[in-house]
């Protein structure tokens, strides 16, 4: 799976948990200010335990000192302030982007329920909604986490897309159920030093925030002992709510993810999580005090912190510029660093005939793919003389349209309507060749699967003598990926993009003693360079998105670039015509080994000669 789709998947979970735990959270703190009797009403109606919980005191201070100030301010930045990343509207909007991103990895119930739950927040006068009609949405959210849960615990394979959403799942709960336990700590105590007495309402609210209220009183007899809570909520092995048992099966979905064996990139993530589980076996709730209590759980949110950032860089999820800190409560940014792009693509391919012809027989690839990081939304296809389409898949996993025209005509018009989206960020450059990515490379089995995309064609093959001039200039290949980076930026910096140098038929051979042609010659010439060098590689054609004021390079009817394997990764793409990787502006119809596989319109019929005239339109949407 690749690492963008991974990441989408990942915040997606922990925006859920997040999602259900604020929810919770909120709906219990105005629970408590309708339940708590007159004495009680000052700390059942405590901002400051929740806003600790879920934000800062901070904020609280600077809404309570608005010269308009009302409660229901409180109420409302928690719950839907758009500016407020961790309000409970803004993880529903992150949890559904993602789902739409991911909807190919997860099941389609589950895709719908946060569509709806999204669709009636936004149904709703966000700016002057009251508490019950907050209350509401807060059930809603409760509700459709609840349901998403068991959808994907009665629906999905246990394969990557499972464990990644289990791992999001427990870390982002056992940082909460730590977070709510190291405030009411902190807020008791504080209760105690003013009247020398323990201050059971925290600690049923503790309770409530974590849904652990009545599991805790068949376990437990009906009082809200301080220590017996803490031991409930921390060390019991069986309750999921707890801090323990979600650990625990963090430390599972990561070893159900790298299949039980310790990998060079993975080790740093398994010491991290067996070193919290050490801790949480050698302490003993009954031996310590309060502030030592709180050290433990600060220590452990740190802890938290620290595997979401190590899993992040394991598999890519973040770039490894990010800091720590920024792993705490905002972390539902992350799912900001994503980019996804709407288009809408037009494609009209027109032949005029000397002649009038008969017995056309065609073959058309212009519906675009969907996979991991691009997603086809509608796909329209007209004919000019009407004709019935019928659709195959080819040995590469393209689309191939064909169809058949009897009739006399002198004229042909083929116009395809597409819209895409995609979602990408930029990876390949991340990527730490591994020793274990080298014994891969250089394995028979990932030789021989990859055979197609290493052997040469006739438009890819570049002589010995062409070969020799790139070993001088780039020297002896030690790694595949940098390898790729250099080759690319080599043929970018000694190459010009020149669209009346070749033609169609050009080969790379050709292309590389011009050192000009157009993107289809400057792809050829860089597959041509990579399977010298037994590195799979195929190539792309698409289309690419330009934009206004944009330094990017491409045919007007279309583009192409390479992809490479990289080993236990997979495809990546590299476009040496811009010398960048292929990201949100490029959108992707065939892959084969070269031009020929994925020419967009192919075909035969009887008559004279024909003239085409080609236009495409690329336009951005709004999301």
């Amino acid at each position: 799976m690749l690492s963008r789709v991974a990441n989408s998947l990942y915040w997606m979970s922990r925006n859920v948990e997040r999602a259900e735990n604020n929810a919770r959270i909120l709906d219990v703190q105005l629970l408590q200010m309708i339940e708590a009797s007159d004495e009680e009403l000052a700390r059942g109606s405590d901002w400051k335990l929740v806003y600790e919980i879920c934000a800062s005191t901070e904020t609280m201070e600077q809404i309570q000192s608005m010269p308009s100030y009302q409660e229901d301010q409180l109420v409302y930045y928690l719950a839907m302030e758009e500016s407020n990343f961790n309000s409970v509207a803004s993880c529903v909007k992150v949890v559904r982007e993602n789902a739409r991103i991911s909807r190919d990895h997860i099941p389609d119930d589950y895709w719908e329920a946060w569509n709806r739950c999204y669709l009636t927040l936004q149904e709703m006068d966000q700016q002057s909604c009251t508490v019950k009609e907050i209350r509401n949405f807060l059930e809603q959210v409760k509700l459709t986490s609840l349901i998403t849960q068991g959808i994907v615990e009665s629906s999905m394979p246990r394969g990557v897309p499972y464990q990644i959403i289990k791992i999001g799942k427990w870390l982002e709960r056992a940082e909460k159920t730590a977070r709510i336990l190291n405030v009411v700590c902190e807020r008791t105590l504080e209760r105690s030093f003013q009247t020398q007495s323990e201050d059971y309402y925290y600690w049923l609210a503790a309770l409530r925030m974590t849904n652990s209220y009545n599991a805790y009183l068949k376990m437990n007899p009906p009082q809200m002992k301080p220590k017996k809570v803490l031991s409930f909520l921390i060390a019991n092995t069986n309750f999921p709510r707890s801090i323990r048992y979600c650990l625990a099966h963090v430390r599972q979905a990561v070893d159900e993810l790298e299949g039980g064996k310790i990998s060079h990139y993975s080790w740093e993530l398994y010491a991290k999580l067996d070193q919290l589980q050490k801790e949480f076996k050698e302490v003993s709730m009954d031996e310590l005090n309060s502030d030592e209590i709180m050290g433990f759980l600060n220590d452990f949110q740190n802890g938290c912190n620290e595997v979401g950032h190590i899993f992040s860089k394991t598999y890519y999820l973040s770039d490894s510029e990010t800091k720590l800190a920024e792993s705490s409560q905002s972390q539902s940014m992350g799912a900001k660093g994503i980019t996804t792009m709407k288009y809408k693509i037009e494609h009209t391919n027109i032949f005029k005939y000397d002649t009038i012809v008969d017995q056309s027989m065609n073959s058309i690839r212009l519906k675009p793919r969907t996979d991991e990081c691009q997603r086809l939304l509608s796909y329209r296809a007209d004919i000019t003389p009407a004709s019935l389409t019928k659709e195959h898949i080819d040995i590469w996993g393209n689309h191939v349209e064909t169809f058949f025209i009897a009739e006399h005509h002198q004229h042909l018009e083929v116009k395809t309507s597409s819209i895409v989206s995609i979602q990408k960020s930029p990876f390949i450059h991340r990527i730490d060749y591994s020793p274990e990515m080298n014994a891969i490379f250089h394995s028979q089995l990932f030789g021989e699967h990859y055979l197609a995309f290493l052997s040469n064609t006739a438009y890819t093959y570049l002589t010995p003598e062409q070969m020799s001039q790139i070993d001088r200039e780039l020297g002896t290949m030690k790694n595949p990926v940098q390898y790729a980076i250099d080759v690319m930026e080599y043929i970018h910096e000694h190459f010009s993009y020149d669209g009346d140098s070749t033609t169609v038929h050009t080969k790379a051979e050709e292309s590389f003693t011009l050192k000009k042609g157009v993107c289809q010659d400057i792809t050829h010439v860089m597959l041509g360079i990579l399977r010298s060098k037994h590195i799979p590689a195929r190539y792309v054609s698409g289309y690419l998105y330009v934009g206004e004021n944009s330094a990017l390079v491409g045919d007007a009817a279309s583009h192409a670039w390479v992809e490479v394997m990289v080993p236990g990764i997979g495809w990546v793409g590299l476009d040496p015509t811009n010398n960048v990787e292929a990201l949100e502006n490029h959108i992707r119809i065939g892959v084969g080994r070269d031009y020929n596989d994925v020419s967009p319109v192919q075909g035969v019929y009887r008559g004279g000669s024909q003239s085409l005239d080609v236009k495409v339109s690329v336009s951005l949407m709004d999301q």
